[in-house]
Parts: C-alpha cells; sequence; structure tokens
C-alpha cells in the first residue's frame, strides 16, 4: 500500500513539473513572438522543437505553432503548404489551424479560396467561438473575412485596437482602421491609423503592408 501511494506521489510529482516546463516554454515562445516582436526567431525556436523526438499529436501542434510565427513573418505561401498537408490536427487546435489558413489566404489575396476555407471552418468556429481564449481571434479572421469582402465594421477595428489580447491583434485593429480611412479618403486619420499599425505590428508583416499604403 505504502508503495502504491509512493509510485501515485511521484507521478504527481513528475506531472507537476511536466506542466511547469511547458507553461514556462509556452511563455518563451510567447514573450518573443509578441514581446520581443522576432517571428522569425520564434520560428527558430519552434524548429528546435520538432527537432526533437516526439509523438505524432505534439508534432502537429508545433508545426501549427510554427505557422503562428510564419504568418506574422509575411511566409504566406509557407504556411498554406505545411497547414494543407497537415493531417490529425487535435479538435482543440483547429481553429488556430483555421486562423492561420484562412489569414494567409486572404493577406496573399487568395479570397476566393479563403472564403471556401473559412466556410469549413464555421462550425469550428461556431463551437469554439463560445470560450473566452479562442473568440477574440476567431472574430478577427471574422473581421479580416468582411474587409476582403467589401464588408468590415470601423468601430470593430477601432476597439480592436485598443483591447486586442497582444501587439500584433491591435496592429490588425489599427491597420484595418487605416484602410477604411483610405477607402474614404481620410487620409489624416489614415496616416495615423497606418504610423501605429507599423508601431505595434513591429516585426510583422502588418509594418511592411502599413508602410506601403
Amino acid at each position: 500500500m505504502q508503495y502504491a501511494i509512493l509510485i501515485m506521489v511521484l507521478l504527481l510529482i513528475f506531472a507537476f513539473y511536466k506542466m511547469k516546463k511547458q507553461i514556462s516554454e509556452v511563455n518563451y515562445l510567447n514573450d518573443i513572438l509578441y514581446v520581443k516582436k522576432q517571428p522569425e526567431k520564434y520560428i527558430e525556436e519552434i524548429d528546435k522543437i520538432l527537432a526533437v523526438k516526439q509523438t505524432e499529436k505534439n508534432k502537429v501542434i508545433n508545426t501549427i505553432q510554427k505557422t503562428t510565427g510564419m504568418l506574422y513573418a509575411g511566409r504566406f505561401d509557407e504556411v498554406i503548404g505545411i497547414l494543407e498537408k497537415l493531417k490529425s490536427t487535435p479538435k482543440n487546435w483547429l481553429p488556430i489551424y483555421y486562423q492561420n489558413l484562412v489569414l494567409a489566404l486572404y493577406f496573399k489575396k487568395d479570397k476566393n479560396k479563403a472564403n471556401e476555407v473559412l466556410k469549413e471552418a464555421e462550425p469550428i468556429f461556431a463551437e469554439f467561438g463560445k470560450n473566452e481564449y479562442y473568440k477574440e481571434f476567431i472574430d478577427i479572421v471574422c473581421s479580416v473575412s468582411d474587409f476582403y469582402n467589401g464588408k468590415g465594421s470601423k468601430k470593430y477595428y477601432s476597439k480592436l485596437a485598443e483591447t486586442g489580447a497582444n501587439d500584433y491583434r491591435k496592429s490588425f485593429g489599427y491597420y484595418f482602421s487605416g484602410m477604411i480611412d483610405k477607402r474614404e479618403k481620410n487620409v489624416e486619420e489614415a496616416e495615423k491609423n497606418f504610423k501605429n499599425a507599423m508601431e505595434f505590428g513591429r516585426g510583422s508583416f502588418v509594418e511592411e503592408f502599413s508602410m506601403h499604403q
């Protein structure tokens, strides 16, 4: 009996340290991407993780994470190529899978394909959109779709610019606010929003896109 209890305690300790290590790893990677704003460095760190032997499930998860870095680095073709070949994505990672694929297609200006994939993603987004963790980036994907399909709410983008969970999400708000201002000939406001988009989106494709407006 005592031996069984000891084994249980050791297993719990192992599980605790494994979870702590995973949280530390996630925080480290998030800091590189969203605080230091170094998408290419983030990709390099994920590649180091992928080089280590791991389960097929973890390999898929880490590959999806890598495409997040590639998306912000503006490597849209690579994001699309990798994700379209991916198999057996864990269900709770499907929203991020679709986020990266749909956004890469829109930003590559393949609107028709992006619309098709978004339609395919709708049941997943409807299910996971009720969860606060997923809600913001699902809303962003849908708002980007609205913009490229001739709609888009300035009110939504302005709010996102203020309340986005990280600077890169805020940069989306500023960039699309600027694009609407540009469309409506509000030159001064557009310039202001693009300047903010460059600052918040530093190191990402949003900085480059804004620079050329």
